[in-house]
């Protein structure tokens, strides 16, 4: 067995910023238990049970050992440091999850899925926080009873349909008015945007968050599509809900045209309906990545089956084992995505060569059809006629588009080939009798193996001969600079998408001071630090920054972060939060709080049994005590043997404070912080609250605490006092080290339990930079 080397075992990781943990798949059809992670740049990831115990388990704070240890004792088999090297270097880093500790910022790009027959030329058309309001309007629409009268009712009114409408007299009148045909493309282009937000509403419905609305060319044709990443995360009935949610609105749209043609007569809404039927059965096609292959794939609990031709394919052949991506699956699993494959690849192969067999004679028509139709538009605004000069631009516009959807899969199929055939190559000219023999001649030329030396040993040489031969140092020297950063926002980062990285624009302003943010977010402490959130009158927000910051912080630094609710009784942050399995609290920690002080006997995976862990937010939650008829109080004391155990096992400890500045544990808390946090919602009370506790606290020698202080004004409703917020602003300004705003969320309204993903971007975005101006004052 060969060993890392001791350098290797020195190095510090850390996870990259943005990673979010979606926690497990469900309705996997993998044998193991598997878990899904979103990077910063949005792309979602699968591991397996053992990588996502590594990712929760590695930090740039711990050695390799300790985390190897952990990570043994979670999973109940031995990891060795070797391993844990060779998962975090082989595995998890060349996935864009983890980085060494001490890399340079500018890292390479992660890998990110870029199949052959996907979207391209994306761009957004309803934004996520539009599209989010729209969703929560219509998820009634989702309601059982309503879903079983809307298929009812449009059954009836099909058969209606059928009995009654003349398909052929509606086109005829069509076509004498062929303005009309306008007014067709209009309706199916809107029921086309209706579908996406029908996907939207059903993943909204699901208890998952939608994403932008958007539109791109999908192999040859315009298409829209919607952003439901975030999907993934519900079971097997919600994400085929979501699949089948567009459907669903189309079904809506049908009732209204249908009605709307008993209602009238007028043939042009008799052709809408009939091309939305048509629409829909398209869409449950399985074979191309319409709404039907994505139904299958949930179906089977693998997330893209086209991932999983190569194997399938592979597998086949005589003499060959099944492949590891095809053994993994379960039985019934497995049996789906072979019959797809067998099915699709001969299809798909047999559209291509009819795609390049008919491509000069499909370039030469849609030529002629866009002059003629370039021509109808110049007679037409000559004419006076501006219906049918539109209909002739708008008849270009869609003509241009599958030739330009062409161009981009042919680019995409000959780069894909020319990619294999170097492979091929590079192998080939590697085996060459003349290349095998240099390469076993560099073999000879080197010293012998000894029994007991591994392959990865590096031969030091002597003292005496160090200064004859070129050093490390002389071969680090010489490395290039580092690649930077690649954009993956606005239009730089459009750009770079678009071109596949062939144009690698740096990123905009705004992306690089969102990029600073986090890393002022992440920066390194040299010790455990304890974070006080003040504010002595009850509804100032205390409960929802203690959250916020905690979580925006266990995202960003990789966990190791408590939110402490210390109530000298009761207090609301174990409510705010999701429960853990458990009611415990900080009363029952102390009952114990000897164990977790000696530092043989204490262990953090024992802590489990009294904190609340928050998911994918990557932080615990420690809360007062919560029973109404109980007596136990928590007083300085108390305070300080708690704080000094938890601080064994927390990085950062986030403490939510009760109202009382006169209670024991309230003076305990202000004395071990090691930066105050003031907050203060933006109403006259409340600031006034604020104020009068730095004037107590300067009174009570904690001039310097005041001093390195961030203050935190919240908006409180959608519409600011600007007045009061000037004041305060200048007020506290003269007073505390940073003064920030955060933004009004309805989510944090009601006083429930926190979503974090429910927030809108621009609330996280705030939160970040909170987060960064706390981090950088300890």
């Amino acid at each position: 067995m060969t060993t890392a080397p001791d350098a290797a075992y020195d190095q510090r990781w850390s996870l990259v910023p943005g990673l979010a943990f979606l926690g497990p798949v469900q309705g996997s059809g993998l044998k193991d238990r598997s878990y899904l992670l979103r990077r910063g740049d949005g792309q979602v990831v699968q591991l397996s049970e053992l990588l996502h115990m590594v990712l929760l388990s590695v930090s740039a704070e711990k050695r390799l050992q300790e985390t190897a240890r952990e990570v043994s004792d979670a999973y109940g088999r031995e990891l060795n440091v070797a391993g844990l090297c060779h998962l975090l270097d082989k595995r998890l880093g060349p996935m864009g999850l983890v980085q060494v500790a001490a890399a340079s910022a500018d890292a390479p790009a992660p890998p990110t899925a870029n199949p052959l027959l996907a979207l391209r030329l994306r761009g957004t058309l309803l934004p996520e926080k539009t599209v989010n309001v729209l969703a929560r309007i219509l998820a009634p629409l989702y309601w059982p009873p309503v879903v079983v009268a809307v298929l009812a009712a449009l059954a009836a009114l099909d058969v209606v349909l059928v009995i009654q409408a003349d398909l052929m007299a509606s086109l005829q009148q069509v076509l004498l008015t062929p303005a009309l045909l306008l007014g067709i493309f209009a309706l199916l282009t809107a029921g086309a945007v209706f579908h996406e937000v029908g996907h939207a509403t059903a993943c909204h419905y699901g208890g998952a968050r939608p994403g932008v609305i958007g539109v791109g060319v999908y192999l040859v044709f315009p298409a829209f599509f919607t952003n439901v990443t975030d999907s993934y995360r519900l079971n097997r009935a919600g994400r085929i809900r979501t699949d089948l949610g567009g459907l669903y609105f189309n079904c809506l749209c049908l009732l209204v045209f249908g009605v709307a043609y008993l209602a009238s007569g007028q043939g042009f809404f008799l052709l809408v309906a009939a091309l939305m039927h048509i629409s829909m059965l398209q869409q449950l096609v399985p074979t191309l990545r319409f709404d039907g292959y994505f139904v299958l794939a949930d179906i089977a609990g693998v997330p893209d089956l086209f991932n999983r031709i190569r194997p399938v394919l592979l597998s086949f052949l005589p003499g060959r084992p099944m492949d590891p991506r095809v053994k993994e699956l379960r039985p019934f699993a497995r049996r789906i995505v072979t019959a797809w494959v067998v099915t699709v690849v001969p299809l798909l192969v047999l559209a291509l060569g009819w795609l390049l067999l008919t491509l000069p004679v499909f370039l030469e028509q849609t030529a002629r059809a866009i002059r003629q139709h370039a021509g109808t538009a110049a007679g037409a605004i000559g004419a006076g006629d501006p219906a049918s000069a539109a209909l002739s631009v708008l008849s270009i516009l869609l003509l241009s588009l599958p030739v330009l959807g062409v161009a981009i899969l042919l680019y995409r199929l000959l780069m894909t080939v020319l990619t294999l055939f170097r492979r091929v190559g590079y192998r080939v000219w590697s085996m060459l009798p003349g290349r095998r023999d240099e390469g076993q001649q560099i073999v000879r030329q080197g010293h012998p193996s000894q029994k007991g030396t591994t392959a990865m040993a590096i031969d030091v040489p002597s003292a005496g001969a160090r200064d004859a031969v070129p050093t490390l140092q002389d071969f680090l020297t010489e490395r290039p600079a580092p690649p930077s950063v690649l954009a993956e926002e606005g239009w730089q980062g459009a750009l770079r998408k678009l071109t596949g990285s062939s144009i690698n624009p740096a990123p905009g302003r705004r992306e690089r001071a969102h990029l600073r943010t986090i890393e002022d977010v992440q920066r390194r402490l040299d010790g455990p630090r304890t974070v006080v959130v003040v504010n002595p009158k009850g509804g100032a927000h205390k409960t929802t920054a203690t959250l916020l910051l905690a979580a925006t912080m266990g995202i960003q630094r990789g966990g190791y972060t408590l939110a402490w609710d210390n109530n000298e009784t009761r207090g609301t942050l174990g409510w705010r939060a999701p429960m853990a399995g458990h009611s415990r609290t900080a009363v029952d920690l102390l009952q114990e709080v000897d164990r977790f002080e000696d530092p043989v006997l204490g262990r953090i995976g024992d802590l489990d049994k009294y904190v609340r862990y928050q998911g994918s937010t990557q932080f615990d939650v420690l809360a007062s005590d919560e029973d109404a008829a109980g007596a136990a109080t928590i007083g300085s004391r108390e305070f300080d043997r708690l704080h000094s155990a938890l601080r064994r096992f927390y990085r950062i400890i986030m403490v939510d404070t009760g109202n009382n500045m006169r209670s024991s544990n309230w003076e305990a808390a202000v004395a071990a912080a090691d930066e105050l946090v003031i907050v203060s919602t933006l109403r006259e009370d409340t600031v006034a609250s604020a104020v009068w506790l730095i004037d107590g606290l300067r009174e009570r020698g904690y001039q310097e605490k005041v001093g390195n202080a961030v203050t935190l004004l919240a908006a409180p409703s959608p519409q600011i006092d600007q007045d009061l917020l000037r004041r305060a602003r200048s007020h506290f300004s003269g007073l505390t080290r940073e003064v920030l705003g955060v933004p009004y969320d309805r989510s944090l309204v009601s006083g429930a339990r926190l979503n974090y993903q429910a927030l809108q971007p621009a609330t996280r975005e705030a939160w970040l930079h909170a987060a960064a101006a706390v981090v950088r004052g300890l």
